[in-house]
């Protein structure tokens, strides 16, 4: 089930950035220790089309398209396993509002009460970032998912996560929405 998700997940970011950033990198990253976050802003268009072609009729997934939507690529380069929450993840835009991280689980109430075939929610939260991961040394994830409101740009994304050590932070910079 795993390698199937990781498969997904790798399909579906490596058409997410085409065009944006040369394959396999990110336009934005950040570090700590040995755990490494890339971040790539996606356009409204971009997730709306990638949806609706996944069964999502266009009025439902627009207000997921139109949200400001990031791709995240999360990796464990280190030799202890970290975890990490995305509801402790926080955009904080230029004028300081702190801005939280949708749950996956949110917007799935969301699909099932609009009668969203089961099908479409399942390649929907097989794409998103997940709520919550452990990861092992050499683990990685990749996944989408939204803010709840737009930042004033230029914008930065904390992401913490924890190890052994306790609570660490990882800061990307320079963030803004993708223009469409």
């Amino acid at each position: 089930m795993r390698a199937a998700r990781l498969a997904f997940a790798i399909g579906t970011l490596a058409v997410a950035a085409a065009g944006q950033a040369v394959e396999g990198e990110w336009s934005h990253q950040g570090r700590h220790a040995g755990v490494t976050l890339g971040v790539m802003p996606l356009t409204a268009q971009w997730r709306s089309a990638f949806y609706v072609n996944r069964g999502f009729p266009a009025e439902v997934i627009q207000p997921y398209a139109a949200a400001c939507g990031l791709s995240f690529g999360l990796r464990n380069a280190g030799e202890a396993p970290v975890d990490a929450r995305l509801a402790d993840w926080r955009a904080v835009g230029a004028d300081g509002q702190q801005i939280p991280l949708p749950l996956p689980e949110t917007w799935e109430a969301q699909w099932a009460a609009a009668g969203v075939p089961q099908p479409a929610r399942i390649a929907f939260r097989w794409a998103q970032f997940q709520s919550e991961s452990h990861f092992e040394p050499g683990d990685w994830i990749m996944g989408m998912a939204t803010l709840s409101a737009v930042p004033a740009a230029p914008f930065r994304l904390i992401a913490r996560y924890r190890d052994a050590g306790g609570e660490h932070e990882i800061v990307v910079d320079k963030l803004a929405c993708a223009a469409n």
